[in-house]
């Protein structure tokens, strides 16, 4: 203002004579501009001082939402770890305290003036605690890491280690949400009885992420680590141990998942967060230390420089106005003066002489001048350095490892960070249009306008960067601008593309086979509950590829994996629009048809049964089908699912493998059989399982050479069952084997008790199953009976049912060899039923042969003559006797015998009898052979 006074005008009224009048009411605007310029900056500095002061109280909030935090992740890990009621009752107990904090902590965040969405979120969250339980579906960790962000970004620009801090509190909010999320999912999965697919592939990505957090937070506690902090070095190294600790806990449950380990995982991630916070807590009072010591020193200062200021002013008016008196000529000084202060100059050059009355006059004005333009210097220091803060917050996202972008009022793009420019691959920024994907732009310019009005917000979209597709989470945080035309939005993007494409991978493993590309088990059943809630009626259809396993072992399993893609692929284009194909087990397929009878169920299994060209060789495949509808026959997929499975037991035993429609009455049967499994295992434990015998006769001296051992049981209600009915059960449900282990060790036992008997000289015949040669546990029994008992495997003979590619497989292949190589007796049972290769036939070491009863009683047994003398004679080419099943008259022995068949069984000789019924018809027999002989 002084330096706009005319010089011209002040000399003219010193002329005037006027110059005391005109000169003090000069110095009186000059000390009272100086006053309000010394007010204002006073003003201002108090001001900034409050505000450090008001923002490090503003961080109060983290001490209580880091305590309810704490409090909340330890009620999931104590939940993990409660086994007695005593656990229950002292965790109901802690968890009335903790809602008792979260009360607190809402009042708190209420007196906050910060109000904004993450504010609501954090206290809908809260609410939906203190409502519904910590069990409840909360996203309580979610918020409180949004909410302390964005306190901690709007308070934390005042410190003077912005950068360093804002990256250490970061990860310190991320690694917090992630241990609690973590207990959370962790006791989700727990109330299940078993982890699926799904949970153990969450689980192994939850263990990711929480090995990544920590390793980040470790790294930003070195950063901001002094070297001379030992005890901070110490902590850091237990945290890294304790998290080690849990990790490996995580590791043994994925490894077992029935076991579920989570061992003392809350003592441990209690230990944790004890490490954690603790480091926390310093870090926070170290800002608001310094926080508060700069804004008490600010307001300090303020008020000296103000009052040493008004001082100074007051001192020099009075002398200035003493010394007016004293003014008497030289007005061309004055004006000299004047003329160098409206140039700009703090003070001239011009000498005046000490004795001259103008002197103290002189040396007065330009104190003054000197004393107003370093306030006007001040105020253009203080101007550079909110400029230089600025210029410091900029640098802070510029340098940031995440693309940030900085947007005007109208959302035009003003400058982005390196890695913004690195994704874009160009300096040029893009417009909103170019940068946001189409689909979400709309919704982002919403979020954008709240955004201007004040509120951080934060979105997740899609960015376009050349051609690229990036998921981001953006952040947006509003810049206050005077003028408008600067930044007014900055946009800092974390890029979840690659966690998004670990989800993707994640569901493409958890509903999708890997080998077909077609839904798995879990992805159907999730198509069949569409389906069933859809008021559409439709069909359900299961494909299995019979004796896959003899495809496996003669072809190979890469070929087998050829078969089964291109069974996928004809299902696949047989029902485009029309259905939904799955592979729902190893070698079986499933279809859901929207609608009904829209299939030709057996024109399909022609279809897939067209001959299949792997490698240039033609393999012919047979196929199972069972079908059922729903709504008709089941309205949930369990139900859905059991019915077609018993429809396809019922297919898998048709020897024509035809399609086979559900109904009703084979879910009766299959309740009936379920039944009967339960009560044959508890047979096995109570001992109602017995061996009777069939005798076996010698057809041309009719002597009695051996006896088979047949299984039966008695049911104290039901009587006796058949073997027909309850061995295809024992066969279903892996009771098989332990039952065949039961017969042949009955089956020693009888011979050791008819030692010194007259029946010692009987050899007596045990039935294997595939299942016990397969596994090896009946070569190891039959092995240590050889051991225990020298000899006893002359009387032993071992029988295996023939059936189709049961010796196509090498594991039983080579047990044969070895339990013949030890000394036993091996026979084909029911031969000619089960197309045994003749290649096999003749490389099995075995001794006999033993013709199924239909060939010799059956309906067309007349007509078999010719077939049973060509087995005969077959045996007999391979040094192989033969026993004929099922003689019930004297003529058909007498037939087998003119045949060069050696022995016979059946009902003419004998009905199958218990031990000590046997004993009585042996010795009966042998004297009808003395009398008739």
């Amino acid at each position: 203002m002084l330096r706009r006074l005319s010089p011209v005008s002040i000399v003219e009224a010193f002329r005037k004579r006027s110059y005391y009048k005109t000169f003090s009411w000069m110095i009186s605007v000059i000390g009272l501009l100086a006053l309000l310029i010394a007010t204002q900056q006073l003003v201002k500095n108090l001001e900034e001082g409050y505000q450090f002061k008001r923002s490090s109280e503003m961080m109060d909030i983290f001490e209580r939402l880091n305590q309810v935090e704490r409090d909340v992740t330890n009620e999931y890990y104590l939940t993990l770890s409660e086994t007695t009621g005593d656990a229950v009752a002292t965790r109901t107990e802690t968890w009335q305290q903790t809602k008792t904090e979260l009360t607190a902590l809402g009042r708190q965040i209420k007196q906050l003036r910060m109000e904004g969405p993450a504010q609501k979120e954090l206290l809908s969250e809260i609410n939906r605690l203190q409502t519904g339980g910590y069990q409840s579906e909360h996203q309580f960790f979610q918020a409180a890491t949004a909410y302390k962000s964005e306190v901690l970004f709007n308070q934390l620009y005042l410190s003077g280690e912005t950068g360093t801090y804002y990256t250490f509190f970061s990860n310190l909010f991320l690694m917090q949400e992630e241990l609690g999320r973590a207990g959370q999912f962790l006791v989700s999965i727990n109330r299940e009885n078993q982890l699926n697919s799904i949970d153990l592939l969450r689980l192994r990505q939850t263990r990711q992420e929480l090995n990544s957090r920590n390793n980040a937070l470790i790294q930003s506690f070195y950063a901001t680590m002094r070297p001379e902090d030992e005890e901070l070095r110490r902590d850091i190294s237990v945290m890294s141990n304790q998290m080690y600790a849990y990790l490996r806990m995580i590791d043994a449950t994925i490894n077992q998942p029935e076991l579920k380990q989570y061992g003392t995982m809350d003592e441990v991630a209690k230990r944790y967060q004890t490490s954690m916070y603790r480091s926390f807590d310093q870090g926070i009072a170290d800002v608001q230390t310094e926080m508060t010591d700069h804004g008490n020193t600010l307001i300090r200062n303020a008020w000296l420089m103000f009052i040493a200021t008004c001082c100074v002013i007051l001192l020099l008016l009075w002398l200035t106005l003493s010394l007016l008196r004293a003014f008497r000529k030289d007005l061309h000084i004055l004006q000299a003066e004047a003329d160098f202060f409206a140039e700009g100059p703090k003070q001239s050059h011009h000498q005046v002489p000490e004795l001259n009355d103008f002197h103290p006059v002189v040396e007065a004005f330009r104190t003054m001048t000197t004393i107003i333009s370093g306030l006007l210097d001040y105020n253009d220091k203080k101007t550079m350095e909110i400029k230089q803060k600025k210029a410091e917050i900029e640098s802070l996202f510029s340098q940031n490892t995440n693309p940030i972008v900085a947007l005007s009022s109208d959302f035009q793009l003003l400058s982005g960070n390196d890695r913004f420019k690195q994704l874009a691959q160009s300096s040029e920024l893009m417009t909103i249009e170019e940068l946001i994907h189409p689909a979400d732009l709309n919704r982002v310019r919403r979020t954008l306008n709240r955004a201007i009005d004040g509120y951080s917000q934060t979105i997740r979209c899609q960015m376009i960067f050349k051609q690229d597709i990036r998921n981001m989470f953006v952040n947006i945080i509003h810049v206050p601008s005077k003028n408008g035309n600067g930044t007014a939005l900055y946009l800092t993007c974390h890029d979840e593309t690659d966690q998004f494409k670990r989800e993707e991978k994640i569901t493409q493993l958890a509903l999708f086979d890997v080998l077909t590309s077609l839904l798995n088990r879990n992805g159907f059943e999730q198509k069949m509950e569409e389906a069933i809630a859809a008021p559409q009626p439709g069909e359900l259809v299961t494909i299995g590829v019979r004796q896959f396993r003899r495809i496996n072992d003669i072809y190979g399993h890469s070929a087998g994996d050829q078969i089964l893609k291109e069974l996928a692929n004809r299902l696949r284009h047989h029902f485009i629009g029309t259905g939904s194909a799955a592979r729902i087990g190893g070698d079986e397929f499933a279809v859901l048809i929207f609608q009904q009878e829209i299939v030709d169920y057996r024109d399909l299994k022609t279809i897939l049964e067209r001959p299949y060209r792997i490698d240039g060789e033609k393999i012919d495949v047979s196929i199972s089908m069972s079908m059922v509808r729903y709504p008709d026959d089941a309205v949930a997929v369990t139900s859905l699912l059991s019915s077609v499975d018993i429809a396809m037991q019922h297919a898998k035993r048709e020897q024509t493998g035809g399609p086979i429609w559900f109904e009703s009455w084979m879910s009766e049967e299959y309740r009936e059989s379920v039944v009967l499994e339960a009560e044959l295992r508890e047979a096995i434990a109570r001992n109602e399982l017995q061996l009777f015998y069939q005798p076996q006769v010698n057809l041309k001296t009719k002597t009695v050479d051996g006896c088979e051992a047949l299984l039966r049981w008695f049911h104290p209600e039901r009587g006796m069952i058949s073997p027909a009915v309850f061995i295809p059960i024992a066969e279903r449900s892996m009771l098989i084997e332990e039952i065949g282990m039961w017969v042949v060790q009955e089956s020693v036992n009888q011979v050791r008790r008819w030692e010194g008997t007259p029946l010692e000289s009987l050899r007596v015949s045990a039935n294997l199953s595939v299942k016990e040669l397969v596994s090896g546990r009946i070569v190891e029994l039959l092995t240590n009976v050889r051991d225990l008992y020298p000899g006893i495997e002359q009387r032993m003979e071992l029988e295996i049912t023939e059936s189709f590619g049961v010796f196509s497989d090498t594991r039983v292949f080579d047990a044969l060899q070895t339990l013949h190589r030890l000394g036993y007796r091996l026979a084909i049972d029911d031969f000619g039923t089960g197309y045994s290769s003749l290649s096999y036939l003749s490389r099995l070491p075995i001794q006999r042969l033993k013709i199924d009863r239909s060939f010799i009683s059956g309906t067309d047994a007349c007509s078999n003559a010719p077939l049973i003398e060509t087995i005969i004679r077959l045996a007999h080419t391979l040094k192989y006797d033969v026993v004929a099943e099922g003689i019930e008259q004297a003529e058909q022995g007498e037939n087998l015998r003119k045949l060069d068949c050696e022995y016979g069984q059946g009902f003419y000789y004998s009905r199958p009898i218990p031990a000590d019924e046997f004993e009585i018809w042996y010795d009966r027999y042998q004297e009808d052979i003395k009398q008739s002989g």
